[in-house]
């Protein structure tokens, strides 16, 4: 069960081959699925199930378990409208919104070629809100566009604090995969969090929707890159900022993926907002390449596999890894047919084009590197820890290492699941210190 669970929140992984396409009705599979799981009826699902589901759950027990899991904190479902999503490698992906006692939650289901189950994953959760979840206020929010007018114009929010500016701000960066201008994920809104908690602090920020998400159509190119996806909605969103007469000095606020390209996106808004941009603050990141985490994260999960089937993945995985060394002698052509744990290996290729370290001591702005020691998508090791071996000892950097943070940014009672069941806590919130620490950190520079 742990591996199937671990499927969902990992940045890219491709550790099985895949049936062929689907073309079944997936929304009508989809609701079928979800309507006999609310009725207990997990033999005829699991039964309906690929063999990487029956490996993963092992019987209908396990797939019991699996939905107790998230209705426990979800409660009972009471509606499902789901859509068909399109292919996603070899699968058919189905999106349903769904509507349970305790929330809404949006879950994601995968179908093979002949109409069975191969995943089943929560993607975003909202809790209904109560006297202990209403937002108490203190800021002010206003609906920005980036690039108005324009086919691929994209929604955003700029909050600001109460009160006469300037203010600082910061340009809020994605992690992986497509997301929503909050950043939902599973119960948790990071950058919601984030930009309230801070504008209560003084600090303004503006936050939009990842183009991924927005503009999923324009992002199907064999020549799609970290810069189409990344940098021009940041450089977007910092020249609105330089623009408000209410905003002073500027800031980039990268989360996980987010962070690992900070330098590189902080490198191109230098030269749109030139002395304006003072710093950056790095969440959850790492200096290494996209592909060595997601190698480290394969190897996490097959470490809780035994015998055969842990040798072969094994085998697979090292597989892959060794790829990442010839990327830099083949071509575009090349390199647009191929990919590298489970991404186009043109996108790794430029990914791995810029390097981190390098490229924020050129800069030579200061940076906030943050994580927390319950960060299970990136380890520590691969976190704040390779950033502070990195990175030159007199270079402007502050460390904060939080004992109880996660990769999602909030505090998390007792040892990690190291499953996305961590990020179920209807009471998910960022760490009021982390948040605290930035604003000073901020308010220092």
């Amino acid at each position: 069960m742990r591996r199937i669970l671990a499927f969902l929140v990992t940045i890219s992984l491709c550790l099985f081959p895949l049936a062929a396409l689907a073309e079944a009705d997936t929304a009508h599979l989809a609701e079928t699925v979800l309507a006999k799981l609310a009725q207990g009826d997990y033999a005829a699902v699991f039964e309906d199930s690929d063999e990487a589901m029956h490996e993963a759950l092992g019987s209908a027990d396990g797939l019991a378990a699996v939905w107790a899991q998230l209705t426990g904190t979800l409660g009972a479902l009471e509606s499902v409208q789901a859509t068909d999503a399109g292919a996603q490698g070899d699968y058919r992906v189905a999106v349903a919104d769904c509507a349970f006692a305790n929330a809404d939650a949006t879950l994601t289901l995968a179908f093979d070629a002949q109409g069975r189950l191969g995943s089943l994953g929560l993607t975003a959760m909202r809790p209904h809100e109560n006297s202990e979840t209403a937002d108490e206020g203190g800021y002010i929010e206003e609906a920005i566009t980036l690039r108005e007018g324009e086919e691929d114009a994209t929604s955003g929010l700029l909050t600001l604090p109460e009160g006469e500016g300037p203010f600082p701000a910061v340009v809020m960066v994605h992690g992986s995969g497509p997301s929503d201008m909050d950043e939902s994920a599973y119960a948790c809104a990071p950058f919601r969090d984030l930009a309230h908690g801070l504008a209560r602090l003084g600090v303004a920020s503006i936050r939009y929707d990842k183009y991924t998400y927005a503009h999923p159509e324009n992002c199907l190119r064999a020549d799609f890159t970290v810069d189409d996806e990344y940098t021009r909605d940041a450089l977007d969103a910092a020249k609105l900022l330089a623009e408000d007469a209410r905003i002073g000095d500027i800031y980039l606020l990268g989360h996980s993926q987010g962070a690992m390209l900070a330098p590189r996106i902080m490198r191109a808004m230098q030269t749109e907002v030139g002395d304006r941009l003072r710093g950056g603050v790095l969440l959850a990141g790492s200096p290494l390449h996209m592909w060595e985490i997601q190698y480290h994260q394969n190897l996490d999960i097959l470490a809780a596999l035994d015998g055969e089937t842990r040798a072969e993945n094994e085998a697979l995985v090292e597989a892959e890894a060794a790829k990442a060394a010839t990327l830099a002698g083949r071509s575009a052509e090349e390199l647009q047919k191929q990919t590298l744990f489970g991404i186009s290996a043109y996108y790794q290729a430029d990914e791995m084009a810029v390097d981190a370290v390098q490229t924020a001591v050129a800069l030579g702005l200061p940076l906030f590197i943050a994580q927390g020691e319950k960060d299970w998508q990136v380890r520590p090791a691969d976190g704040i820890e390779a950033w502070q071996s990195e990175l030159p000892q007199d270079f402007d950097a502050a460390y904060a290492l939080y004992p109880d943070m996660t990769h999602l940014l909030f505090d998390l009672d007792g040892e990690p699941s190291e499953t996305p069941a961590d990020y179920l806590s209807a009471d998910a919130r960022v760490s009021e210190a982390l948040i605290e620490d930035i604003a000073a950190w901020i308010a220092a520079h």
